[in-house]
């Protein structure tokens, strides 16, 4: 009874999961293309979440872009070669992300190849353009809080300003019928009120609790202060912020859209400084009071040290903290004078080092470095460290990339190939499922639910491993169909044998299960080897194939020999059952 009991509750618990990772799949299918769009618009954290748990269509059938982009690395020297590939990956990596295609696929092919595809891409030439372009990594200098202070309030001067020349603008045009002078006086009263000079508040230090509660990636936790307040219509631009963070700003999540559109604006109406421009990190922060944010950087492009001239950078172990890494890097000649003069002028500031316009990190400049020679610290991991490492390198020394296949699918055909692949399927499942029923009656009818529960549990792990489905992949599905009753089939047989030998119903069963188990198990083994080498050294779609064919392969040993067999229990108990329905 006990053996009964926990065969319920692990079968309870494998269905509980699958539905759990299917879900996501199932609302988004369900939900119209205007309640999609609805939800992008308006909760488009919650829209995000959904897609990236939900199962992802492939390049053949989402349509898109596919490239398969060669390194050149003749020019470079040999210990130059040993990593080319990774730093080109990275570069392509981060252009696609700046290019905001969903759910791309980048990935390695050989020595030399590079795979990009690019789902729903519409404009495939300024694609090819953005992946060839060469990555500019940059050291800026981070202006200084009292400097960022006068350009906030520059812009909440500005953004006042102007919502004083719409308001007049408006009343102007109600007031049509009066006088020139009385017109003039109103609007000049009018203006006197909205443009009074306004300042930031004072600096506050925010309490130990509230600093400590601040979640910084990769960097150490510090206290930080706050001079902004909350929302105040003669601040427009400030009470959108959260906070100064020792020299840049804290910007909460639900802000950032507003505040991205507020700066494009303030470039038209010319109220930035000319040497300077607002950047933002590429992290996101855990906020205090709950939620997350970004930090917002305003940075001089007068003082400016491009990776140009780098020619390596390593990570290894901080003398000063041995169980923490630091990444070290090099310039050659002129890049260590430019470094030189830059770190020099600047002790004790900050500097962020910009890659493809996104700050990756923000070092303190301790000393002046003479010798083209540096480490950037923080709290990094060995993945972190070693792919910081690799984005300088990344940009300092690109690799030209060389296209050597390109083809495009069209969503139309790729919206023919999803009808006309879930219609094979169904006719698939159908056609096995009537067999079944018409052939061994009630067991065909145990074996077609497990049939179902085989194909929850095999998309249910599409999603949860966030695997994409292409048509291959459905061409496994179908197969898994075929082959997951074939276990049953294997097992019935043998069930009619041991009652042809009247055996009783409880004994036949168990022993039908036990005599196919050996069977059942190398049959789907060799199949599951075949499917692991096919993922091992297939390209994308026979990847697809292979996920799709192992997963299913493992579902239907869990639901042929745990699931129908447990019903078979459930069903007969404790009592003497006489006959079988097979």
């Amino acid at each position: 009874m006990r053996q009964l009991r926990t065969k319920i509750i692990i079968v309870l618990i494998v269905i509980g999961i699958s539905l759990y990772f299917l879900y996501p799949t199932v609302k988004l299918a369900t939900m119209s293309p205007a309640e999609r769009e609805k939800m992008a618009t308006e909760e488009p954290t919650k829209y995000d979440k959904l897609l990236k748990k939900s199962i992802k269509l492939g390049l053949d059938l989402k349509g898109g872009m596919h490239l398969v982009l060669e390194v050149d690395d003749s020019r470079l020297k040999s210990s130059e070669k040993k990593d080319v590939l990774d730093r080109a990956l990275e570069v392509v990596r981060n252009r696609v992300d700046q290019f905001g295609v969903s759910e791309p696929v980048i990935q390695k092919e050989g020595t030399k190849r590079l795979i990009v595809q690019l789902p729903g891409l519409q404009d495939a030439e300024r694609a090819k353009r953005l992946i060839g372009e060469t990555a500019m990594l940059e050291w800026c200098l981070v202006r200084k809080q009292s400097e960022v202070a006068q350009v906030l309030r520059k812009l909440d001067e500005a953004f006042k300003q102007q919502a004083a020349d719409s308001l007049v603008e408006v009343k102007q045009g109600k007031a049509a019928t009066a006088s020139a002078d009385t017109s003039a006086k109103a609007k000049d009263s009018e203006l006197a009120a909205k443009t009074d000079t306004t300042t930031l508040p004072r600096l506050a230090p925010l309490d130990s609790a509230m600093a400590d509660s601040l979640t910084i990636p990769g960097q150490e936790e510090t206290r930080f202060n706050v001079p902004l307040e909350t929302v105040n219509k003669d601040k427009p631009f400030t009470s959108l912020l959260s906070s100064f963070y020792r020299d840049w700003i804290l910007v909460k999540e639900e802000n950032i859209p507003r505040v991205r559109r507020m700066l494009a604006k303030a470039e038209k109406l010319d109220v930035l400084p000319k040497d300077s421009k607002f950047i933002w990190f590429d992290d996101w922060v855990n906020m205090p009071e709950g939620g997350r944010g970004k930090f917002l950087f305003l940075v001089a492009t007068d003082e400016v040290v491009t990776g140009r001239n780098l020619v390596n950078a390593t990570p290894r172990p901080n003398p000063q903290a041995p169980n923490q890494l630091l990444v070290s890097f090099r310039f050659n000649r002129k890049g260590a004078r430019e470094l030189a003069k830059f770190t020099g002028k600047n002790v004790g500031r900050y500097t962020a080092i910009i890659l493809d316009g996104k700050i990756k990190s923000y070092p303190v400049i301790k000393s002046k470095i003479p010798d083209g020679q540096g480490v950037i610290e923080g709290s990094f991991t060995d993945v972190e460290a070693k792919d910081l490492a690799i984005v300088l390198r990344a940009g300092a020394l690109p690799a030209p990339l060389i296209i050597r296949e390109e083809r495009t699918v069209g969503p139309s055909l790729g919206a023919d190939s999803i009808r006309q692949g879930l219609r094979a399927a169904l006719y698939g499942f159908i056609v096995v499922v009537v067999f079944m029923i018409i052939y061994y009656k009630l067991s065909g009818l145990i074996a077609s639910t497990a049939l179902i529960l085989n194909i929850i549990i095999l998309l249910g792990l599409l999603a949860y491993l966030g695997a994409a489905l292409t048509l291959p992949g459905i061409a496994g599905v179908i197969l898994t169909i075929g082959m997951a009753v074939d276990a049953n089939v294997l097992i019935f047989e043998r069930i009619r044998e041991e009652l042809r030998k009247e055996k009783t119903v409880r004994s036949a069963i168990d022993a039908g299960y036990n005599r196919a188990f050996t069977t059942i198990f190398d049959a789907n083994l060799t199949t599951l080897i075949t499917a692991v080498v096919l993922w091992q050294f297939g390209t994308g779609p026979i990847k697809g194939f292979a996920t799709t064919l192992s997963i299913g392969i493992s579902a239907s040993m869990f639901t042929a020999i745990v699931f129908t067999k447990l019903i078979y229990q459930l069903w007969m108990g404790n009592r003497q059952v006489q006959k079988l329905s097979i």
